[in-house]
């Protein structure tokens, strides 16, 4: 585990006691030691010795709080995280896109900047352009210098977190993405499949509302799977608090769902993918098609424009067959969530509540009633994603069941 020194450096914190403490406080909120033993497991003391070294290096300070833990009316030393003495990085690859930023403890991202580039482009290319953009990033940042990099990668990475095995949109075969960002930034680098790392952060950094209050970093143990619309469709599953690799190839490819045998050529060689009928890119098309003008429309505002020609083929064939999709996912894997992100955030709520509808009817009935479709929490979701592919991996370790 790292974070950073009195000197902004990068240093190391060793101990699977100290992450799991620091997970718990970063799930919980300010928990006393006797509380956190019970929790983990382990004795008083274990504890004591565990929690000296991070309030010593300040990621974790102490709070006398009457309504914290206490025992028998007693006020009881509560321990808080401090996110803010933490920096990680955060690089989101899209398809010609890259964001980079910086994140405290929480996910909660700054100093996002903002690359386009040519897909077609060789892939050192790609990456010493997104390194470049981290660096302009840390440059105008003065927080902790950041003690690891995480990368929201598209296609599949292998269960190392360093190898982009394939990215059929980008056209990327073994890349050792880990390694060129390594050499470029000088900082350990952790990679997640681009759409799984997003669903990490929405499990554990995002506020949203629930009954009573609202709820931030503390996941339903029967899971999350988090739907990605723009240029592509892809989709990311948690469960029980940690990424789910889906397949022998460790990705989940809701796109890639055949819906139409006889429909478009998709970029992965098959015909009638999801996708192919429910991408941005198509409805573009569809809507021009149809006569709207579709000059200057950002892909993040296509649905807005769904919406306005609801009643036609347009919008009730993406309701249909989106609403396929996602019942699929919750046939399968019968999340407590499906969130919404990627062109989602900005769709009308007429056009949400059309496609949750939809949804629920195409949903088997026992797993309907259990299962919440809402939009994504985090802006700068890829950002946060990739910022907590690297927490999870340097800081806050495996979830504690």
């Amino acid at each position: 585990m790292s974070g950073p020194d009195a000197d902004g450096q990068a240093r190391t914190i060793p101990g699977r006691h100290a992450r799991a403490v620091l997970r718990l406080l970063r799930d919980d909120g300010p928990t006393s030691r006797i509380a956190l033993a019970e929790r983990l497991g382990v004795s008083p003391t274990t504890i004591t010795h565990t929690v000296g070294p991070l309030l010593a290096d300040g990621l974790v300070e102490e709070l006398t709080t009457p309504g914290a833990h206490e025992r028998r009316g007693r006020p009881a030393v509560a321990l808080r995280a401090v996110p803010e003495a933490l920096t990680v990085g955060g690089i989101h690859l899209g398809v010609g896109m890259i964001r980079a930023g910086l994140t405290d403890g929480l996910a909660r991202v700054r100093g996002v900047r903002v690359a386009q580039f040519d897909p077609r482009m060789p892939a050192a290319e790609v990456l010493a352009l997104a390194a470049a953009e981290l660096r302009g990033a840390m440059a105008a940042d003065a927080g902790p210098a950041p003690s690891a990099i995480g990368v929201a990668a598209p296609g599949a990475v292998d269960e190392t977190g360093r190898v982009n095995t394939l990215a059929v949109n980008l056209g990327w075969r073994e890349v050792a993405l880990a390694d060129a960002l390594e050499a470029e930034l000088g900082i350990a680098v952790h990679a997640e499949h681009n759409v799984r790392a997003m669903a990490l952060a929405e499990a554990h950094y995002a506020a949203h509302p629930v009954p009573g209050g609202t709820r931030a970093g503390r996941h339903d143990p029967g899971g999350l799977a988090y739907v990605y619309l723009r240029r592509r469709l892809g989709l990311g599953l948690v469960m029980r608090g940690a990424a789910a690799r889906g397949g022998a190839h460790g990705v989940s490819e809701l796109g890639h769902i055949q819906v139409d045998p006889s429909g478009r050529r998709c970029p992965c060689g098959n015909r009638g993918c999801l996708e192919t009928v429910t991408s941005t890119v198509h409805l573009r098309a569809r809507l021009e098609a149809a006569g709207v003008d579709m000059r200057d429309v950002d892909d993040l505002d296509i649905l807005t424009h769904v919406d306005a020609v609801r009643g036609t083929a347009v919008h009730e064939d993406f309701v249909r067959r989106m609403a396929q999709g996602l019942s699929i996912v919750a046939n399968l894997t019968g999340p407590h969530e499906i969130v919404l992100g990627g062109a989602f955030t900005g769709a009308p709520d007429r056009l949400f509540d059309d496609l949750a509808e939809a949804t629920a009817r195409a949903t088997f009935p026992l797993v309907r009633p259990s299962v919440v479709i809402r939009r994504a929490g985090l802006a700068e979701g890829g950002v946060a994603g990739a910022a907590a592919v690297a927490l999870d991996a340097t800081v806050y370790g495996p979830p504690v069941l």
